[in-house]
């Protein structure tokens, strides 16, 4: 097929491309360049104790997360902590209303996110006014309860402690996972995008809604695990996301749409969550789509994508993550059954037996 401006196939691959890479990127590239590296020297053991913790052990349940409320002095500045306090001040201001309105879950779960980083994201995803993150906040909290976002997390997490069909079925047929730290400390995680049986998911509609479910629970993930690790060592810090197309076939086009729903879940609901998304073993339509979108895309966000062909791949990988970090489909040396990543497995042709999934108030489409 002919690949230039204007043509079917560039449309088509640039909108694949877009929703990939903003599936992940969890909100607006930051406004303020300094973020994109805010962590660029290792910060020692603190932050992959709290992370191995979170992503390595059973939670305790499905109620929100708090972390440490104050961020030290001096990592932010006068104006972004004073915007803050504006924010954590109108949350307040607020709730009464909240819970009048919504009931006592959504109180619960804004009280758990306003330490300073968390409120800061917010704000950096919004930089425009206080109202609007403030608006952008309360949003995202409401669909955390309609949602069932702890009670997912829970119920997925790698290492529950009940293992029922849904558990089983999303760890043999999801594709994404917590994989490590970097070389610097950070959190990484892999989507397996390429492995994906995304034809197999369109099949079977319990199926694919367990994917979403999954796909809930794995952004969940990702926040709590940049909101612990800036609260444990004491910095504003994002993870990086590595895009693993390995296995990428045009299947993955024709089901576009389940890309398109995916995207969607992330940008208005955790902001601020990665600094950097590296899409590795790229095949020639990704990164001939990425010539054609990134010119028309802001320096920032230019700045974020690392696209990589199965010759630079590993080289590039090598130069962010220890091997020792690294699962072995990633050129790592970690034996499988230390992999928080969920495997990827082709759906079968029969039906998977799982129980219906509990009914969404909010719609993702």
């Amino acid at each position: 097929a002919p690949f230039g401006p204007g043509s079917r196939f560039t449309r088509l691959e640039s909108s694949v491309l877009t929703g990939i890479l903003w599936s992940v990127m969890l909100g607006p590239v930051s406004a303020d360049p300094a973020l994109q590296d805010s962590i660029a020297q290792p910060v020692g053991d603190a932050g992959r104790t709290v992370l191995q913790k979170l992503c390595g052990e059973a939670p305790p349940g499905p109620q929100p997360l708090s972390v440490a409320q104050d961020a030290p002095l001096g990592i932010l500045s006068e104006t972004e902590l004073a915007a803050v306090k504006d924010l954590r001040s109108r949350v307040a201001a607020s709730l009464a209303g909240w819970r009048e309105e919504h009931g006592e879950a959504v109180v619960e779960e804004s009280t758990a996110h306003t330490d300073d980083f968390t409120l800061h994201r917010f704000l950096v995803s919004r930089p425009d006014s206080v109202e609007e993150a403030l608006e952008m906040f309360s949003q995202a909290m409401q669909w955390r309860v309609d949602r069932g976002v702890g009670r997912l997390f829970t119920e997925l997490h790698p290492r529950a402690d009940v293992s029922g069909a849904r558990h089983t079925a999303a760890r043999q047929y999801f594709y994404g996972g917590y994989g490590g730290v970097t070389r610097t400390g950070v959190p990484y995680f892999v989507e397996r995008l390429g492995m994906a049986d995304l034809a197999g998911m369109a099949r079977q509609p319990r199926l694919l809604d367990l994917m979403f479910d999954a796909y809930v629970a794995h952004l969940e993930t990702i926040f709590r695990s940049v909101r612990v690790h800036a609260a444990a060592v004491g910095q504003f810090s994002r993870c990086v996301v590595i895009i693993d197309c390995a296995g990428f076939s045009f299947s993955t086009l024709r089901h576009i749409g389940i890309i398109k729903k995916v995207s969607k879940i992330g940008p208005p609901n955790f902001p601020e969550g990665s600094s950097k998304v590296l899409v590795v073993n790229a095949p020639v339509v990704i990164s001939a789509a990425w010539s054609v979108i990134s010119p028309m895309l802001p320096k920032r966000t230019q700045a974020k994508v690392t696209i990589c062909s199965s010759w630079t791949s590993q080289s590039v990988i090598d130069e962010l993550i220890d091997r020792t970090e690294l699962p072995e489909f990633l050129g790592g040396t970690r034996p499988p059954e230390l992999d928080l990543i969920a495997r990827a497995e082709s759906v079968p042709t029969e039906v998977v037996d799982l129980p219906e999934s509990e009914p969404v108030s909010t719609e993702e489409s």
